[in-house]
């Protein structure tokens, strides 16, 4: 009998519409590890990029990704032998695989789904809200216009999306690409918490 493989719970997101905190309600529920934005900083640890280069890469649309790396290739953009840019997408890869590596946690975004499903039992999640719920939220959270923070969840998913789609087989926000998907608008932060808890209590292991 095959040793079972140790259960990660990836959350995907729309901007906005509260994932991070959602997560990290539902690590401190299973009383589990959460790994967010801390991977960016380990990532850029072990790269020696800074943090904010890697933060800016993931939020990059594939279209400037792709000139960015053709430019750096032509231009000499270049460290430690390799360009920037995959450089800094290695290094999420292995900051993913090392939070995974302590056992069972929530990791939001990052492509962690697409990373880890091949060794390890990973559950899904997606979480998703109406645009005018979350341009309401981020105007809140950030003390912006509705108008602006509208236009800023466009930008932001497009670029989430296309970093995903870039990298992954799977389509991000697509339902048959998740397990379970989830309308946060609909729930408070540990409902929807709870709501993901008992899935998996009734998916298993």
């Amino acid at each position: 009998m095959s040793e079972k493989k140790t259960r990660i719970i990836t959350i995907g997101r729309r901007f906005g519409s509260g994932g991070r905190l959602i997560g990290k309600a539902l690590a401190d529920k299973l009383g589990i590890a959460f790994f967010d934005r801390m991977l960016i900083t380990e990532a850029a640890k072990e790269s020696g990029l800074c943090d904010s280069f890697i933060e800016s890469f993931e939020q990059t649309p594939t279209s400037s990704l792709l000139y960015s790396l053709v430019m750096n290739a032509q231009n000499g953009g270049f460290y430690m032998g390799k360009p920037v840019e995959l450089m800094a997408y290695e290094a999420q890869i292995n900051a993913v695989r090392s939070a995974a590596a302590g056992g069972e946690c929530v990791i939001v975004g990052r492509c962690a789904d697409y990373i880890l499903k091949d060794d390890y039992d990973v559950a899904s999640v997606f979480i998703t809200a109406s645009p005018e719920y979350r341009a309401k939220a981020v105007a809140e959270r950030e003390g912006i216009s509705v108008k602006d923070a509208a236009a800023k969840i466009v930008r932001m998913d497009k670029a989430r999306a296309s970093y995903h789609n870039y990298h992954a087989e799977t389509k991000w926000g697509a339902a048959d690409s998740y397990e379970l998907c989830i309308n946060s608008e609909k729930l408070s932060e540990q409902q929807a918490a709870d709501l993901i808890a008992a899935y998996l209590e009734m998916r298993g292991k």
